[in-house]
């Protein structure tokens, strides 16, 4: 199909009212026009910035992508248009497209699919169905989607600082791989091709923070943490540094330590050395305490499992122990099934099962009415429709334990955990007023 002649909108900025001229393209035939396709699938079809203010502006405009390779003809009328005075003559323009493009068809071109073209609600269901027709799947596309949400965190945390990027890193590291690092390098090119010097810079800097923190002996993390620790300003901001990051308290972490001791000895800065020096031995006091702590707890919820185990009634010998139904406990109990399974012992399996449920129900027994919705939202799959359903049971003493948990898991290191049961505090707060 010949390329349809472009028009332009004059419209004014959503932000600023900055007044603004945008490109429209109504009709895109794939085999003829690939660049208008390349926009279409790269959200840049019909839109563009404002020069003012750079918000970006994007038009709703009828659409009609034709790809007869594949038979395809799709059409998108947006439900505003439609139902405004121009929704017949937006019908007609429909019609007359599809005429256009079967005439311009080879006479022995397959015809019958453009009789009947495939009409989508969404522009976002019709670029999945263009997608998909290149063999690229909806899954696909939310990993991909992912990808470019996890890069925008992480931008905006690099911005906040070193100690927001690193706290953004860990909780996303699982995600962050070699296909990650594909599409961070695609998006640099891109903003290289673009001719866009702030963009190149700000990602090629966060491509070099990444490989920093998933590098070798000294990584970003390890920097990172030694900086939070040097600013600490009190022992108990020390050893809630040591707890969150007890993963990264190794061989390495210690080496990278002595080595900036003897470098800042080596410089004459005995004041950095000094300062070094007694953080390390205040880090080793700390962690080998926790550690004991841990392994005293560990013990403790050993002896609760030795005398529950062998429990003619185990609800009660559970209640009797009640206080101890820790954290430590159930992971020991899940612990010990695991090794119960691999060792074939099928009957401590089934005890050890009875009694990791047992436990759930014995300490949900015993929660106060508030600690019961608490949990209930922080487990529901959809909170805030709980929220709603349940708004009688939401008061001001469960926005703060909610509050309590998410700084809980803060201090633990459980990031994820914590933003969210704070946004579940934030949405069950607001409806107090």
């Amino acid at each position: 199909m010949s390329a349809a002649p472009g028009q332009v909108a004059q419209v004014a900025c959503p932000s600023c009212q900055t007044p603004m001229r945008v490109a429209i393209v109504n009709i895109i035939d794939a085999e003829a026009q690939p660049h208008l396709k390349s926009q279409l699938l790269g959200g840049r079809l019909n839109a563009s910035n404002c020069p003012k203010c750079g918000a970006p502006v994007m038009l709703a405009a009828p659409l009609i992508y034709h790809d007869g390779s594949k038979q395809f003809c799709f059409v998108h009328i947006p439900q505003q248009l439609l139902a405004s005075t121009k929704g017949v003559e937006l019908e007609r323009f429909v019609g007359s497209a599809t005429n256009l493009l079967m005439n311009e068809l080879p006479p022995e071109a397959p015809k019958g699919y453009l009789l009947a073209p495939k009409r989508f609600l969404t522009m976002q269901t019709l670029v999945e169905a263009v997608f998909e027709g290149d063999g690229i799947t909806k899954e696909m596309l939310e990993t991909q989607r992912k990808r470019v949400d996890i890069m925008s965190q992480l931008l905006d945390a690099m911005s906040q600082g070193d100690v927001a990027l690193n706290a953004a890193l860990q909780s996303n590291q699982a995600d962050i791989d070699e296909e990650f690092a594909k599409t961070l390098a695609a998006f640099v090119d891109a903003s290289r091709m673009s001719g866009d010097p702030e963009g190149i810079a700000q990602l090629s800097a966060l491509q070099s923070k990444i490989a920093q923190f998933a590098g070798g002996a000294a990584t970003f993390a390890y920097e990172t943490l030694i900086t939070q620790l040097l600013a600490a300003g009190d022992e108990a901001t020390v050893t809630q540094l040591i707890t969150t990051n007890q993963e990264i308290i190794d061989y390495t972490f210690f080496d990278i330590v002595t080595n900036r001791i003897n470098d800042a000895t080596t410089d004459g800065d005995e004041s950095l050395a000094t300062q070094l020096t007694a953080m390390r031995d205040q880090v080793i006091e700390i962690f080998q305490q926790l550690q004991a702590d841990l392994e005293a707890s560990y013990m403790q919820a050993g002896e609760v499992l030795d005398a529950v185990f062998d429990a003619e009634d185990l609800v009660a010998a559970l209640t009797a122990h009640l206080p101890l139904l820790n954290e430590t406990f159930d992971i020991l109990v899940d612990g010990q099934r695991t090794m119960a399974e691999r060792a074939g012992d099928m009957a401590a399996v089934e005890r050890l099962q009875t009694i990791a449920e047992l436990t759930i129900q014995v300490k949900a027994e015993a929660l106060s009415p508030e600690e019961r919705v608490v949990q209930a939202l922080i487990t529901a799959e959809n909170a805030t429709r709980y929220i709603r359903e349940n708004i009688g049971d939401i008061t001001s003493g469960v926005v703060k334990r909610l509050n309590e948990l998410s700084e809980d898991y803060t201090t633990k290191g459980k990031t994820e955990e914590a933003d969210r049961v704070k946004r579940i505090a934030r949405e069950a707060g607001a409806m107090l007023f």
